[in-house]
């Protein structure tokens, strides 16, 4: 009796052991979700409806956007790339200085290569807030983006 139980506890104890491996290695190796497939919470044609909510209720703007995921279109003002290769769209007015920020997504990298000032360009990302500054201008940043048109 004494051996059938601990048998019974040994195998127990080893199909625990298992599944918990199996879950550890799955989840190590999950890869996140592009925000090309992803619903958007909000679209915006254009920049100065989502910054003007910002600018006249920020605490409201940040309850109602704050990482959830927007569409935006508008013209690239700039696209640049740090040191490591990765992207940050600037989208807006070239005569205003705020803007909406977007950190590509690193599958979108070649398309953010070729992108050239002036161009319209309709991103999807997660809203990460708002910097106001009254001298630099204001910025809504994106985090995750996709490059969705061009």
């Amino acid at each position: 009796m004494i051996k059938k139980n601990i048998r019974l506890i040994s195998v127990v104890i080893l199909l625990v052991v298992s599944l918990v491996a199996w879950y550890g290695y799955s989840e190590y190796n999950r890869k996140s979700a592009s925000m090309a497939d992803a619903r958007a919470d909000f679209t915006f044609t254009t920049i100065t409806t989502l910054l003007a909510a910002f600018e006249k209720d920020e605490a409201g703007a940040n309850k109602l956007y704050l990482d959830k995921v927007l569409e935006v279109e508008g013209a690239i003002k700039e696209s640049t790339a740090d040191e490591k290769g990765f992207y940050t769209i600037t989208i807006g007015d070239a005569a205003s200085l705020s803007s909406v920020r977007c950190s590509v997504d690193s599958l979108f990298a070649g398309k953010a290569a070729a992108l050239q000032a002036g161009g319209l360009i309709k991103v999807r990302g997660i809203c990460t807030g708002y910097m106001a500054d009254e001298l630099l201008g204001s910025d809504v940043t994106l985090v995750r983006c996709a490059i969705i048109e061009n």
